[in-house]
């Protein structure tokens, strides 16, 4: 297994701001005297989160953390993930023996798939969620093939079987998918995204005319009206000039 401990470090930066106020009313309840820093009883996991700057010392750290976090009477999770694809496949890390690192070899990632896949027991209830598009997006058989059989499952329909001419689908991608629930969001309309428009030109942010050819012009680089992309179509040339 593999750690990230510079990417680390930031996510436990993130989690402290985010959750400050929420970690500083539960204390350490297990003894962690394996750790490179000092860690007591009467610590906060505000403070155990935000115990330590240091790479070398993020992954033990963290692993910490997360014991506590799973024990009962802690809060519940919310564990998110943006861009599911690509950690559904092989990295482009590499091996002290250059051999190419698949994305759950990643201690991080490993932690998120087993989460995902249900071999994780969260005590306090969590919502763990795995977010992808069409846009962005690795071509990915097994993740599209997983989820294609989840979402059959779930409406009761027959699940589509696997091709059998087609030799590369990854076992570890099938395993973490596995059970779990789909929920597919669309893109606005294009009634809603011209109301949308409209509000940002009411609020003084946009400055482009709003009219039908514009607005389906947006809509249509958006992928359809995805918000977040219609965001940054949007406002694409008032970012080029400031």
């Amino acid at each position: 297994m593999f750690s990230q401990p510079v990417y680390t470090v930031k996510l436990m930066q993130a989690i402290y701001q985010a959750n400050q106020s929420i970690l500083s009313q539960h204390k350490v309840m297990l003894d962690h005297m394996h750790l490179p820093i000092s860690v007591t009883r009467n610590m906060t996991l505000a403070g155990l989160v935000n115990a330590t700057k240091e790479p070398d010392f993020a992954w033990p750290v963290f692993q910490a953390f997360w014991k506590e976090l799973l024990l009962p009477g802690r809060p519940p999770i919310l564990f998110s993930l943006d861009g599911l694809a690509h950690i559904m496949c092989v990295s482009e890390y590499r091996s002290p023996a250059f051999e190419l690192i698949h994305s759950h070899d990643l201690a991080l990632v490993r932690m998120f798939a087993d989460a995902l896949g249900g071999k994780t027991i969260f005590a306090n209830g969590a919502a763990i969620l795995g977010i992808t598009s069409k846009g962005n997006a690795p071509i990915n058989p097994s993740m599209e093939k997983a989820i294609a059989q989840a979402t059959a499952v779930q409406k009761g329909e027959n699940v589509p079987e696997r091709d059998p001419f087609f030799r590369k689908y990854d076992e570890r991608v099938f395993d973490s998918l596995r059970g779990v629930k789909v929920l597919d969001v669309q893109g606005v309309s294009k009634t809603e995204a011209r109301a949308l428009m409209e509000y940002w030109a009411a609020s003084g942010i946009l400055r482009s005319r709003i009219d039908e050819k514009n607005v389906s012009e947006k809509w249509t680089m958006a992928g359809g009206g995805v918000i977040a992309e219609m965001e940054r179509v949007a406002f694409h040339d008032l970012r080029a000039t400031t």
